[in-house]
């Protein structure tokens, strides 16, 4: 068997575009999971027994149920209730509601790393309840939890190809598409990969740079 990378050449806008198609959901996925993560820490964190048992239920069963299932769910058995939705639609929403509930113990973890400590200093030099949460408690627990953000991120992007079996146009599904008209399906699946490893090395260098050169400090 001879490789030959020359036949992809034609597929090459295909290919960009499917991987346009997989960071616009991923990028999606992340500002809506982000949001809910931040909504299901804040009822994980809250003083009211029935809303810690409701977040802390909703991040084990989305955490122990896989996505390919969640993505099942949302897109073949909603329907048959009435509820329907496209299918990037039903993708950023899977993608979302998986993302929420690894975020929100990411979250949790960050901020209880922060010692009691600087919170009651804060409040003693009359720092106000605005300043004191965003410099003294989110900046320390984003630099604590950061890597682990990006770790998520990364594996969000890559877990956005399970988003194919839907028929939604990322690069999953392109890279399926060109190997049954051109049959080269090793040298698609190794493009392929190469874009998904570009792009998931180009993360962590963008989280390096924040850690590095934007969030300086971290709280020992």
């Amino acid at each position: 068997m001879q490789l030959y990378f020359g036949d992809l050449i034609p597929f090459a806008d295909e290919l960009l575009h499917g991987l346009g198609i997989s960071i616009l959901i991923t990028a999606a996925a992340v500002v809506i999971g982000s949001t809910l993560g931040i909504i299901v820490y804040l009822g994980r964190a809250s003083r009211l027994r029935a809303l810690r048992v409701l977040a802390g239920a909703y991040i084990e069963v989305i955490r122990n149920t896989p996505l390919l299932l969640q993505l099942y769910l949302i897109y073949f058995a909603l329907p048959s209730v009435g509820v329907n939705f496209d299918p990037i639609t039903a993708g950023i929403i899977a993608l979302s509601v998986n993302h929420s509930a690894y975020v929100a113990e990411i979250y949790r973890a960050g901020f209880e790393s922060v010692p009691r400590g600087l919170t009651e200093a804060a409040s003693a030099l009359g720092m106000g309840g605005y300043t004191t949460f965003v410099h003294v408690r989110l900046v320390p627990a984003l630099r604590a939890v950061l890597p682990s953000l990006t770790n998520q991120v990364i594996l969000l992007f890559l877990a956005s190809s399970i988003a194919s079996i839907v028929a939604v146009p990322e690069l999953m599904h392109a890279m399926m598409g060109i190997t049954t008209t051109t049959f080269r399906t090793i040298e698609t699946f190794v493009v392929g990969g190469l874009m998904y490893f570009a792009v998931a090395l180009l993360l962590a260098l963008v989280s390096r740079v924040i850690e590095t050169r934007v969030i300086r400090w971290k709280v020992a």
